[in-house]
């Protein structure tokens, strides 16, 4: 008993030890989201081009216009052989094409003949009356083909480029950022994002030159990939992006690979995010959730196919949401690169894995060597292995896991309360120590990468059902024979329709609560969209469904029969506390969101918690009307 005491008091002072560390990591990330509340709202320059379009106007009237409705920035992707072509700014055609004016007219063109040069199918020809033009597109294709195959030539009025190569691939060919539109946004008065393509004729010397010319310049926000990889090799990319000394962006919800390299070497960043597919009010709403919940920093949009007013109209009221929600539109502070501390995650922890073998010991019965050498792994690994980025995230699955059913393993003190308010104070202590499990996750994965998401936390479905499972086990389980019994008379039972019913409703209900788990699932119940409203309106930070709808009404309803139960033996309370560690978990899986801030995090708990009690009492109220439990 005294060996026993002794181990609950080391449990103790590791969590205790965790928990302040936990609280010091925090602060320091607290300090971090404080300088988050400037925000840039871009556009594409291509965008420009296309709404200069369909309004008649010029690209200076254009700029103009989305200047006065809030834009502070737009976006330059690399130019391509094709996309100029399409611009209607060069001609583009080949030496098959070439050979056609030899069959039609008995010579080939003067051009070729003046200069000597024997066409070739291999051949594409590129003219252009801008010399300018013409030779930044011939000083790309030099830098990515063979120097010996690339020449550029004046021909009389035109400027003519020839390279060797296959039309379709020459094409496609990213050949840098063109000055002249960046001039053309400077003397708009607006910033500018550089959004670099990967193509395979990237090589170390055409990255040392991509980015010539833009050391210097305040008016360049950031870097911003175009596409799903960055650009060649991310650590001669990271390089050349710190000569810049300018940050590096992540747009949310989209995986890019070699980001994570680029981050560490570079040191500073940013979260985008561009709403698509929702109507306005829908995108509205979602872009100040993103900078009010997500710590986004740059809002990138594009039209959808609506009319100039239309979309003018939109960004204004964009603009109007932001500065209602307290942010600045303006140039954004990018986060710098910031790792945690090494200590303190070791301590967080082993705090975690001591927790984890305290509930093992409580499920399983383990020898004491067991119970030694875990205690030796539980100390030693995390000075070893925390400076992973995976174990981390190991550890913060099991902490997941670990501290909602740990809440519920212990056997509950029945005070001298009325039963409802006996139910309230239990739900309070439970859910007091998964809150302690939600900052202990919080804490260990705290750094830069997983705030601006390019790590995510794995496991979040796992997560959801493993505790119900571990609970089912350690409810029904306490005594084998007891345990076993159960299964066995279970089995055996006579299969009806409401259990068939049952079974496909609690399946349905599980199925539908793992999909909606994910981050990248679009779909939404009918009345959905405006309960979140209405909730953000009343609550500023809204509660998760999850927990104060389902989750923390079932525990209460548990707590409540609980003590019951042991007078009237037909009462079963464990089946509404398994299905209740739905929010338990809910509420450390909202602490694992690290792009979230600290403080959102804190009051969608504490705002869930609330509401569900409330919903609980509630219920439990009706079900006393309704004569389905007796009041006391």
């Amino acid at each position: 008993m005294e060996n026993k005491g002794m181990k609950k008091n080391i449990l103790f002072f590791f969590l205790a030890l965790g928990f302040v560390f936990s609280l010091y990591i925090l602060s320091q990330r607290v300090t971090l989201e404080k300088t988050l509340k400037a925000v840039e709202i871009a556009c594409d320059f291509n965008d420009v081009r296309f709404l200069a379009e369909i309004s008649g106007g010029s690209i200076t009237e254009v700029l103009k216009d989305l200047k006065s409705v809030g834009i502070t920035t737009v976006g330059v992707t690399e130019s391509t052989v094709k996309h100029l072509a399409e611009l209607g700014i060069i001609t583009l055609t080949d030496g098959r094409e070439m050979d056609k004016w030899l069959y039609v007219f008995g010579q080939s063109p003067k051009f070729l003949e003046a200069k000597q040069i024997a066409n070739r199918d291999d051949f594409i020809y590129v003219f252009t009356k801008n010399p300018a033009l013409g030779k930044f597109i011939k000083t790309a294709l030099l830098k990515k083909l063979d120097e010996a195959s690339v020449i550029g030539t004046f021909t009389g009025q035109y400027y003519m480029v020839i390279a060797s190569g296959k039309k379709m691939a020459s094409e496609n060919i990213h050949l840098g950022f063109w000055q002249s539109e960046i001039d053309t946004l400077k003397y708009a008065g607006l910033r500018y994002i550089l959004r670099p393509s990967d193509d395979a004729l990237i090589s170390e010397k055409w990255l040392d030159g991509l980015f010539e010319g833009f050391e210097t310049d305040s008016d360049l926000s950031g870097i911003l990939v175009e596409g799903f990889r960055v650009p060649g090799d991310p650590k001669v990319f990271a390089k050349n992006l710190k000569k810049l000394d300018i940050p590096f962006g992540s747009t949310e919800f989209t995986k890019i690979s070699g980001a994570d390299e680029v981050v560490k070497e570079l040191g500073k960043t940013f979260l985008c995010y561009s709403p698509k597919g929702e109507n306005d009010r829908e995108a509205i709403e979602t872009v100040v959730r993103s900078v009010k919940e997500r710590n986004v920093q740059l809002i990138y949009l594009h039209p959808k196919g609506e009319s100039y007013p239309k979309f003018i109209s939109f960004l204004a009221r964009i603009k109007s949401a932001l500065e209602e929600n307290s942010f600045t539109i303006g140039r954004f502070k990018p986060l710098p690169l910031w790792g945690g501390n090494y200590w303190a995650f070791s301590l967080i922890g082993t705090a975690i894995l001591l927790a984890a073998g305290w509930l093992l010991t409580i499920i399983y019965k383990v020898s004491p060597q067991f119970e030694l050498a875990y205690a030796v792994i539980a100390l030693a690994s995390p000075i070893f292995l925390v400076k992973f980025t995976g174990f981390r995230m190991f550890l913060a699955f099991i902490g997941t896991i670990t501290f909602p059913v740990l809440a519920i393993s212990k056997t509950w003190k029945r005070l001298k309360l009325p039963p409802l308010f006996l139910a309230v104070w239990l739900f309070i202590q439970i859910s007091g120590l998964s809150c302690l499990g939600g900052i202990f996750v919080a804490a260990i994965l705290s750094s830069t990468d997983f705030m601006l998401k390019i790590n995510i936390f794995r496991g979040v479905k796992l997560s959801l059902l493993a505790p119900m499972a571990i609970a089912f086990v350690l409810l029904y389980g306490r005594e084998k024979s007891y345990f076993t019994t159960s299964l066995t008379r279970l089995w055996r039972k006579r299969l009806e329709v409401k259990h068939l019913f049952i079974g496909i409703v609690i399946g349905g209900s599980l199925m539908l609560l793992v999909l909606r788990s994910s981050n990248y699932l679009n779909f939404m119940l009918p009345f959905e969209s405006e309960a979140r409203n209405i909730l953000e309106k009343l609550f500023y930070i809204r509660p998760r469904f999850k927990e104060f709808l389902l989750g923390h009404p079932l525990m209460l309803i548990g707590l409540y029969l609980y003590p019951l139960a042991a007078k009237v033996k037909k009462i079963q309370f464990r089946p509404f506390i398994i299905l209740g560690l739905i929010g338990q978990v809910s509420i450390l899986n909202t602490f694992a969101h690290i792009h979230s801030p600290v403080t959102i995090c804190l009051f969608r708990t504490f705002n869930g918690l609330i509401l569900g009690i409330i919903i609980g009492a509630i219920v439990i109220k009706l079900m006393q009307a309704l004569k389905i439990i007796s009041a006391p």
